[in-house]
């Protein structure tokens, strides 16, 4: 018992000792304030870029032909022009709409008295974030093609003349699918574990390496276990993160309190799902112990700072690069490519926390991504406490894997400094 009390003492002196360290640095707080207005400047241009292309986008896009049913209150619509794009004229709505909501038919569409000035209703099947706006293409389409088949019409010539608004109403499984907005809130744990992932690699990488780089590792080692010391600086590293990210959230906030109009304006209100949401905290959570673990492995591997630049930029390159992949993964969610980014494990958070945003992850698919974060953030941090144990002695030269092997197979045991 009273092992594990001084096992639980030194790793609170660690802990403490390493916060303490990091946030009395007058180029921590520095940092840390000057980001923030950075961001919030750049998310304003960004959000309402994307929000006005966002519209571009839903204005532009090419209509399919696709079975739908129609109601037609203006009478502008041709049936010839509407057939050609699958439309079948119908006298009963909620028939209709309740054949969409089973499944049975693609699209309902209810064209109003004045479409120039009325938006157009339509209830349709959900075909994912990105293809949602073919419904409101195709009844466009169908009622400029309706309107330049009746140019002695004037009110035809008026509808030519404007672009009319839809307004889509998709349905998932018998629910209403709760769309874009509802990707809103846990696209947060995405941007979270993004900004986290940068302020933590060069520090994780550093705090491990300096004490080898300043050869009083093994000195620290005669009254600390390798496990206590590593375990205390990762804890203290993180806790430097969540400083660093409560300082953003300021920021963040006044940034949101800006967009979410703007947002709200294109996609609806924001929609909050609460199994979204604690699935999206796992997988931060899990996903920065596992990037926190593979920077502590890399500052283990190396005997100095500047040894250890290639490796680092390499681990947070495999911990991000499903980034440049994330329209791909968030439009195509059952791709043998979009599963292998979701199972390998490096991978894992980015892709994983992209599809739980969009609603594309599924339960099992959450669980099993959570549960392989967690065991490998484990087992990678476990590997890198053995490699800085048999590491501490070699301060001329990376670890090489054949020394690893040798160390594996007990060929090295002098290394150890476990008391």
């Amino acid at each position: 018992m009273s092992k594990g009390h001084g096992a639980g003492r030194a790793l609170t002196t660690v802990i403490r000792f390493e916060f303490l360290r990091a946030i009395k640095k007058p180029s921590f707080w520095i940092g840390t304030l000057a980001l923030p207005l950075l961001v919030v400047i750049v998310g304003v241009l960004v959000g309402v870029g994307n929000a006005a292309a966002g519209n571009a986008a839903a204005s532009s896009g090419s209509a399919v032909k696709l079975p739908f049913e129609y109601i037609d209150h203006s009478g502008l619509v041709v049936p010839g022009v509407a057939a050609k794009w699958g439309g079948t004229s119908t006298t009963n709505a909620a028939a209709a709409v309740r054949a969409v909501r089973d499944g049975h038919l693609a699209a309902f569409v209810e064209f109003p008295d004045d479409p120039v000035t009325q938006s157009v209703r339509i209830v349709a099947q959900d075909a994912g974030l990105f293809a949602n706006n073919r419904y409101s293409s195709v009844a466009t389409t169908v009622l400029h093609d309706s309107a330049a088949a009746r140019l002695h019409d004037k009110a035809a010539v008026r509808l030519l003349e404007a672009t009319p608004s839809t307004r889509v109403t998709a349905y998932a499984h018998g629910q209403v699918a709760q769309g874009l907005a509802s990707a809103v809130p846990p696209l947060l744990f995405a941007a979270a574990f993004f900004a986290l992932v940068l302020l933590l690699a060069a520090r994780m990488v550093a705090v491990v390496v300096e004490e080898k780089e300043n050869r009083i590792s093994e000195m620290i080692l005669t009254t600390l276990d390798a496990t206590a010391l590593i375990r205390g600086k990762v804890i203290a590293m993180l806790l430097v993160g969540l400083v660093q990210l409560a300082v953003f959230l300021v920021p963040a906030l006044g940034t949101m309190a800006v967009l979410v109009p703007v947002l709200a304006r294109t996609v609806g209100p924001i929609v909050i799902d609460p199994w979204r949401m604690t699935v999206g905290a796992l997988l931060l959570i899990g996903g920065v112990l596992l990037a926190s673990a593979l920077f502590v492995t890399v500052g283990a591997a190396v005997p100095t700072i500047k040894d250890a630049s290639a490796l680092q930029s390499v681990a947070l390159f495999s911990v991000l690069i499903p980034l440049y992949a994330a329209f791909y993964v968030v439009a195509n969610p059952g791709s043998p490519i979009t599963a292998v980014f979701t199972y390998v494990p490096t991978f894992t958070p980015v892709t994983a926390l992209l599809r739980n945003a969009v609603g594309a992850l599924s339960p099992l698919e959450s669980i099993v991504c959570i549960v392989e974060l967690f065991v490998a953030a484990f087992l990678v941090l476990q590997f890198a406490v053995f490699l800085f144990r048999h590491s501490i002695a070699q301060y001329g030269s990376r670890v090489s894997i054949r020394q690893v092997r040798s160390w594996f197979r007990g060929g090295r045991t002098s290394g150890s400094a476990e008391s």
